[in-house]
């Protein structure tokens, strides 16, 4: 009798509920669940080794900084496609400042992603063009202005000098782009559960014009949206800063794009908007790095075809994900 009143007390306990509830409202942890002990189980040691596991921190860094500000706009309804530009673009900016300001310079990408982010904001909400036209062309415009500024200053990459520290990292199991990343999702999971603009940017998203009808004025949450976005992405810009080697990139690609985007809706928030957040966010961008690495990592696979395999497997990944979501109400 008292085995039996234990097994009940055990399944009942309030942990072992918290971790049903959050893999059932979170159908992509099933997912993350499942990567982890089929690429463990084929590819075994070199995929849980202490280098992949550097590696996945690393790419999970990256992949958060360019999801995570996003996030909130696609709450609202709507697609913000400018966080590529701004990474660029700010990372130029804190490379032509370094000689002037060292590595406060760093400084100047949440300033600048601000900025562009209130600036789309402003084109959206006020001129009424659609954001994902608009987001568009901020990339494409800064995209070639950091091509334009690195062909007039005739150099090959934009590069500032590792500081002694990063050179020789003391914590030799949490990669400094990681820890970077850090402040991006605290201040992303402060905005979207201790304020309420989420609360806000999702009802905009799920009924617009019920929102409308209840004296919210729309327009001041949309351009809040779209600022927390760029300065988001300008803050976790840093961290792809270091991990691309202290320079900022100068070759637009549709890949970082699509990165952003696919952990977005791998991780369970929808483009219609309404529905999911930061924090689910986190665990779509797990998902993609877990991908890549698995693939990487699989014997056979050809470099150069890697991107086809994954951007296959996201394609069934996402539709799968979607369609588990039907029914399941999303925080």
């Amino acid at each position: 009798m008292s085995n039996k009143v234990s097994r009940s007390s055990a399944l009942k306990s309030p942990i072992l509920v918290s971790v049903t509830r959050l893999i059932r409202a979170n159908p992509v942890m099933w997912a993350i669940i499942v990567m982890i002990i089929i690429f463990s189980a084929i590819e075994g040691d070199a995929f849980l080794s202490t280098r992949n596991f550097i590696s996945i921190l690393r790419g999970f860094a990256v992949t958060l900084a360019l999801a995570l500000g996003p996030t909130f706009v696609i709450l609202t309804g709507r697609l913000d496609i400018s966080f590529v530009g701004i990474w660029m673009f700010g990372n130029t900016l804190a490379w032509l400042l370094f000689p002037h300001m060292g590595y406060y310079s760093l400084l100047i990408c949440p300033i600048f992603g601000t900025f562009i982010g209130f600036l789309n904001g402003i084109i959206h909400a006020k001129l009424k063009t659609p954001a994902f036209i608009s987001t568009l062309a901020m990339t494409a415009v800064l995209g070639y202005l950091t091509t334009i500024i690195r062909n007039w200053l005739g150099v090959i990459s934009l590069t500032v000098p590792p500081p002694e520290f990063a050179q020789n990292w003391p914590i030799p199991y949490l990669p400094l782009p990681f820890l970077l990343a850090l402040p991006t999702i605290i201040l992303a999971l402060y905005i979207m559960f201790f304020t309420k603009l989420g609360t806000y940017f999702c009802a905009i998203g799920s009924d617009e014009e019920a929102v409308t009808h209840m004296g919210v004025n729309r327009d001041k949450y949309l351009i809040l949206a779209f600022t927390v976005s760029g300065m988001l992405t300008g803050l976790g810009s840093i961290a792809i800063f270091v991990h691309l080697g202290w320079q900022a990139k100068v070759l637009f690609d549709l890949d970082d794009v699509v990165r952003g985007l696919a952990a977005i809706v791998l991780g369970g928030t929808p483009l219609s908007g309404g529905m999911g957040g930061p924090h689910r966010t986190l665990l779509g961008a797990l998902a993609y790095v877990l991908i890549f690495n698995g693939l990487f990592l699989l014997p056979g696979i050809d470099p150069n075809q890697l991107k086809l395999y994954i951007g296959a497997l996201l394609f069934v990944a996402v539709i799968a994900a979607s369609k588990s979501l039907k029914g399941v109400i999303m925080t």
